[in-house]
């Protein structure tokens, strides 16, 4: 986390701030190590599972709420770490109270009552910031989101290697979704049985973001598992994006149940000779626009055309920065993690593949290893 808090002391020095007081849960991991298990929805006995309060270069505080003592595995062991009463019986739940508590106990030793603090606007709860303006009333605070959105860009190494694991899962899931996909099978079923792999590997539960659909469903782009049955001769469209300790990873197939038919394999090559044309493309100072814009034209030499982005930037959010746009003139640098993911959507059908990669100083590196196939 050093390098991390570093890059957070140059944006306290450009935005003339005191501190910082972080609440958005990917922020949380990736400046303290603490993650969210998201899985079963808010809480409620949090009125946030925590957040970060840094004065860098003098101390950190991490205050967290009480039911979240099994998920300080990985946090920077040079944290102070302060828990807040959340779940009780024996009186009325006040979770905003206790952690309100907690942070100015943080707070008053090291912040004056005039300070600026930077702030993640559409995370910080309105109680939160009424409360923290009346005990400090010339407290300004300043929205920093964007600037660490762009931070979270470049990957460091122990955060490449979190999502060189995730990938590992992503690959398990490609191939056990033909593995297992067959006639009268249901989306539904399939996906429990692409679920029940991934989870096998990662021996825990793991929430996974996807789109698994089938036949005429995947000329919609995507959408979740359904109780349609699958169908000889159907398209299936799996993509899979597990979240394993805090980081995500993302890929998707498209497989043919049955013999594909000559549009389904011309679309099939015309979609990887897309993907390998943006796969060589992204490099250091390349912008994200340009890599888009390869990959459409080749598409739209066809006649085909898709209507999402052609790839995004993948860390402890899904679908974050670089995205690979047409107005995203933001420049590759290496260690960026991109996910891309070209396609076409026919009349009566969809297909769309996507690979994991690095950015290197040279070009690429595939983090993810499966093979796209349309067999199953």
């Amino acid at each position: 986390m050093r390098p991390r808090l570093a890059r957070l002391a140059e944006l306290k020095e450009s935005k003339k701030l005191d501190a910082f007081f972080l609440t958005h849960p990917p922020t949380l991991r990736h400046l303290s190590g603490y993650y969210f298990n998201f899985e079963t929805g808010p809480s409620p006995f949090h009125l946030l599972p925590g957040a970060l309060f840094v004065v860098p270069g003098v101390e950190s505080h991490l205050v967290v709420a009480d039911t979240e003592g099994s998920q300080l595995g990985d946090v920077d062991p040079e944290m102070h770490v302060i828990m807040y009463l959340s779940y009780i019986y024996e009186q009325a739940l006040e979770p905003e109270k206790h952690l309100l508590n907690r942070v100015f106990q943080a707070l008053d030793e090291v912040i004056p009552n005039k300070a600026r603090v930077g702030v993640e606007a559409n995370s910080m709860p309105l109680t939160l910031s009424e409360g923290l303006h009346h005990r400090y009333s010339e407290l300004e605070f300043v929205d920093v989101s964007r600037e660490l959105e762009l931070s979270r860009m470049v990957k460091d190494p122990d955060e490449i290697a979190a999502i060189r694991r995730a990938t590992r899962l992503c690959d398990i899931g490609q191939e056990a979704v033909q593995k297992y996909a067959r006639p009268r099978l249901s989306e539904l079923e399939l996906f429990t049985l692409v679920r029940g792999e991934v989870e096998a590997l990662a021996e825990k539960r793991v929430p996974i973001l996807a789109d698994l659909v089938s036949g005429q469903r995947a000329h919609e782009t995507g959408g979740s598992p359904s109780p349609k049955r699958i169908e000889d001769g159907d398209v299936i469209i799996s993509d899979l994006a597990p979240w394993l300790d805090g980081y995500w990873a993302d890929t998707c197939n498209t497989t043919v149940v049955g013999e594909p038919t000559s549009s389904q394999k011309e679309s099939f090559q015309r979609v990887k000779e897309a993907l390998d044309i943006g796969l060589n493309a992204l490099k250091p100072g390349v912008r994200a626009n340009e890599v888009d814009r390869l990959m459409r034209e080749h598409i739209a030499k066809s006649g085909g055309g898709y209507p999402h982005h052609s790839g995004h930037g993948v860390g402890v959010i899904y679908h974050e920065e670089p995205r690979i746009v047409p107005y995203n003139e933001i420049q590759l640098v290496p260690n960026m993690v991109i996910a891309l993911e070209p396609a076409v959507y026919p009349e009566d059908y969809g297909l769309r593949l996507e690979h994991l990669v690095r950015v290197t100083p040279n070009g690429c590196e595939v983090l993810s290893q499966f093979s796209h196939s349309l067999g199953t």
